[in-house]
């Protein structure tokens, strides 16, 4: 907020254009399907103690060229009940979602098959896994080699007393990770040595 005013001078005749400015911060409440506005605003419910932990690549080394996923386990240590969607369907917004700073690029796969969307409840004290990409649609591919920072953003519902419907709300974290150079695990690497030796038997 800008107030702009003028400073009259001593002599009254003349003026001297000045301003002063603040900050205000406030809340803007959720409006609910019924057009009406909801009593509790969404920040209220960003609960307290939910945690993305145990952060991995799989598999653990990701190599260039190599297509690979992330997962973790989402903990409720809250005084709330938390629901979201994790089957292997896509969804839209996905439950959890990624954004990588570097070295990584999305592709799409062919060979997409049916699926079901599952619905998970957690309450408080539970805890469950959760991966992405969790869909046979899309995969994560290494491209170039280093370390790489991943957004990883958790969205899921709160339920409440009072509203029928889950109130939405997400966590987020950042996970660095290093992706190496080389061939992608799983191919066979080539070399000059000699056949492999087996050890010789000990004997008593």
């Amino acid at each position: 907020m800008i107030f702009n005013y003028r400073v009259q001078a001593a002599d009254g005749k003349s003026t001297i254009d000045d301003n002063t400015s603040r900050v205000y911060t406030f809340d803007i409440h959720k409006i609910v399907s019924t057009g009406f506005s909801s009593v509790h605003a969404a920040a209220h419910y960003h609960i307290k103690g939910l945690k993305l932990l145990s952060v991995h690549t799989i598999p653990s080394k990701v190599v260039v060229g190599s297509a690979f996923s992330l997962g973790g386990i989402v903990t409720n240590n809250s005084t709330a009940t938390i629901v979201f969607a994790n089957g292997t369907c896509p969804i839209v917004p996905p439950s959890l979602s990624v954004m990588f700073n570097r070295n990584v690029s999305a592709v799409t796969k062919t060979d997409a098959t049916s699926c079901k969307t599952q619905q998970v409840t957690l309450k408080p004290g539970e805890k469950s896994g959760i991966q992405i990409p969790n869909h046979s649609r899309m995969a994560y591919k290494a491209r170039t080699p280093g370390m790489t920072n991943a957004t990883m953003i958790f969205n899921y519902g709160v339920e409440t007393a009072t509203d029928k419907l889950p109130i939405s709300d997400h966590i987020s974290r950042v996970y660095t990770f290093n992706i190496r150079a080389g061939a992608a695990i799983g191919t066979t690497a080539t070399s000059n040595s000699g056949p492999l030796k087996l050890p010789t038997p000990w004997h008593l």
